[in-house]
């Protein structure tokens, strides 16, 4: 064993080394606009809309199918069955899951709520909700019950006209609403919220989100420190008011919860403070407050004031949690960060007996990119996600929008025969003793020459300390941190090797 002996702070220049090179490629029809699209967590199916690039609000519903072997759409440009015109707002925000199947749920331009259950890629049912046809909802949730005859969705309720909060100064409130789609007049009011124009409402702050597999809802409120936190709603006693479940002193961002299937333990996924930082809490049982367990900072080489880490979409592949998401690099603004800056695609595990970050998507500076969507196939695993040429000139919906799809390390096949390259796999430990003072041991192994960086982080994802920075043989490495330096409390340490990205949690208890 290599034991390594690290001066405090020491630094040595950064090389990047690529050894995990997913396949990232545009697929549909490049004459298409492809906007916000979501995918069935069974069925194989994806929702996307359609907008017309002269207006940037009105658009078409299309449904299609995808091919569980390749990931291919079907048909290939992504146009199976088109229920019905919609709008931005509007638009199937996400799958619905109930004893039969899947479906999904949005509303006309005009405002008919519509209830849509596939039967083929390119066919399906559509069924009219019974209820006044109004222009003025928006974020069509429906709920994920599998095996359960019972069929929710919640939605929000402008008071003037259809927009999001921040650009809508005409509304002076906005209403979460749920309906039960089985018996429309059980329309109730979750919780009602004023406008604050031009700053964001909560609840588009962190989107009414269910728990998929459960009849919980979460979604954003501010607290008595003027914190975006997160919310619980049951949907099987509607008269009872939500409550919160988030509390520290962070602003969450874009939260999104998830059901561990076999533990029924729950996770809510949340960016922090706009920040390139997001915090993984978890808790054991419904209706206690998630407690932070992880820090999810990834380690972008192209980015230079990286932010925004959010749209975390958590899937569920061979009895491990992981979760896709975006960052984007600082444009100085929510607007110009959010639709004109460059960004990355990455996935990670949740909650795994070592933290593990893979970046998914090829950079491009001229392109802003969004949504990631994961799809399960045939023990494959893939990302869809947006992306659109940058132009400070024109507005975001009026540009034309990519359809794009990478692989993740799950196609372990796939990626060796079309790249030739076998990805990196090395293991890092846990940090002996521990907690300590002020000494500890880290050690880690690699299984072939390769370009290694191990740092500490501490609770906010800030790097306190680079350990190691070099270029490394395979083998087993020890290194000695001396924290003399640094507070009592709770610190991160990451080993990174081209794309792949090992972290886990240690004690100074001094």
């Amino acid at each position: 064993m290599r034991i390594i002996v690290i001066a405090f702070f020491s630094i040595t220049s950064l090389v990047f080394s690529q050894t995990f090179v997913p396949i990232d490629k545009r697929i549909g029809d490049i004459s298409v606009n492809y906007v916000n699209p979501e995918v069935s967590p069974i069925g194989n199916y994806m929702i996307w809309i359609e907008i017309d690039t002269t207006n940037g609000v009105s658009g078409r519903v299309w449904q299609c199918g995808i091919d569980p072997n390749t990931g291919d759409l079907i048909p290939s440009d992504g146009k199976g069955f088109s229920p019905f015109y919609s709008n931005i707002y509007a638009r199937p925000a996400d799958w619905g899951v109930d004893s039969i199947g899947p479906y999904y749920v949005g509303a006309t331009f005009a405002g008919q709520i519509k209830l849509v259950r596939p039967t083929s890629p390119t066919a399906a049912t559509v069924t009219d909700i019974a209820m006044p046809v109004s222009n003025k909802r928006r974020v069509f949730y429906p709920s994920q019950l599998p095996g359960v005859n019972k069929r929710f969705v919640s939605y929000i309720l402008n008071d003037s006209i259809n927009g999001f909060s921040s650009n809508t100064p005409q509304n002076s409130n906005y209403q979460l609403r749920l309906l039960d789609l089985d018996n429309p007049a059980n329309d109730y009011l979750i919780e009602q919220q004023p406008s604050i124009y031009p700053a964001i409402i909560p609840m588009d702050v962190i989107v009414p989100r269910w728990i998929k597999g459960s009849q919980y809802l979460t979604f954003g409120y501010k607290d008595i420190n003027n914190k975006a936190q997160a919310k619980e709603f049951n949907a099987y006693t509607p008269m009872t008011p939500p409550i919160p479940v988030t509390n520290d002193l962070s602003n969450k961002i874009d939260g999104y919860p998830v059901l561990n299937p076999i533990t029924n333990e729950q996770y809510f996924m949340s960016g922090i403070n706009a920040t390139d930082t997001a915090y993984f809490f978890k808790r054991t049982s419904f209706g206690s407050m998630f407690i932070q367990n992880e820090i999810i900072v990834p380690q972008t080489q192209n980015l230079q004031t990286a932010s925004f880490n959010q749209s975390h979409e958590p899937f569920f592949f061979n009895d491990q949690l992981y979760s896709t998401f975006q960052i984007n690099n600082n444009g100085g603004s929510w607007f110009e960060t959010t639709f004109n800056q460059p960004g990355e695609i990455w996935m990670t595990t949740i909650d795994g007996s070592q933290q593990t970050m893979w970046l998914l998507s090829d950079y491009d500076s001229t392109l802003n990119i969004s949504e990631p969507e994961p799809y399960i196939g045939n023990d494959k695993v893939w990302v869809y996600y947006s992306a659109v040429k940058i132009d400070t000139e024109k507005p975001s919906l009026k540009r034309q929008f990519q359809l794009r799809r990478c692989g993740t390390p799950m196609n372990i096949a796939t990626s060796i025969e079309d790249n030739d390259n076998i990805p990196l796999d090395f293991k890092l430990y846990q940090n002996y003793p521990n907690p300590f003072n002020p000494t500890t041991t880290i050690r880690f192994s690699l299984p072939q020459y390769s370009h290694a960086t191990l740092k500490i982080f501490d609770i906010l994802g800030r790097e306190v300390v680079m350990l190691v920075d070099g270029e490394l043989n395979a083998g087993e490495y020890s290194v000695l941190l001396n924290a003399e330096r640094l507070s009592s409390g709770i610190y991160i340490y990451r080993l990174q090797a081209g794309r792949v990205v090992h972290q886990k949690k240690m004690t100074v208890l001094k």
